[in-house]
C-alpha cells in the first residue's frame, strides 16, 4: 500500500481527499494536518510515500515552501500540491521547488484519483495554465 499523508486546511477537501484514498483499494491514509509546517517533520519521522498538499494551508504556512523541503531531505516521496487559487506563478514555483504534480481543485474524484495515480507512476502531471477564473454569472 502506498502511504498517504494529506496537508489541507479545509475540512471539506481533506475529507474528500480521504475518501477517494480510502475508496481506490491502493492507498492508505498516513495522517491528514492542517498546516504545511509540519509536513516536513512528519516525513522524517514516519514512512511517506505520496503527499496531497494545499499550496496555503494552517498558520500561514507555503506548501511551496515545505515541498522544497521535503524534496531535499527525501526526494524519493512524491509530492502532489493542490490549490483553488488561480496564482499565476503557482505553477511554475511547484516545478522549481520539485513537485511531481499541480492540480487545481475541482470534485472530481476521477480527475484527482487519476493524477495521483500517474503521478505514483513516475509522470509529472501539470496544467498547461492557470485555471480560469470566472466572474459573474458568466
Amino acid at each position: 500500500m502506498v502511504r498517504v499523508l494529506i496537508v489541507e486546511d479545509d475540512p471539506m477537501a481533506r475529507t474528500l481527499f480521504e475518501l477517494y484514498l480510502k475508496h481506490s483499494g491502493r492507498y492508505e491514509l498516513a495522517a491528514a494536518i492542517e498546516s504545511a509546517s509540519m509536513a516536513e517533520l512528519y516525513c522524517l519521522k514516519n514512512p511517506v510515500n505520496l503527499i496531497i498538499m494545499d499550496v496555503c494551508t494552517a498558520l500561514k504556512a507555503s506548501g511551496l515552501t515545505a515541498a522544497a523541503k521535503i524534496k531535499k531531505n527525501s526526494p524519493g516521496i512524491r509530492i502532489v500540491l493542490v490549490t483553488s487559487q488561480p496564482e499565476c506563478d503557482f505553477i511554475e514555483r511547484a516545478r522549481r521547488a520539485g513537485v511531481d504534480s499541480f492540480w487545481y481543485k475541482e470534485p472530481s474524484e476521477e480527475k484527482i484519483m487519476s493524477v495521483i495515480n500517474r503521478t505514483m507512476e513516475g509522470e509529472q502531471v501539470y496544467p498547461d495554465s492557470p485555471a480560469k477564473q470566472k466572474i459573474g454569472n458568466c
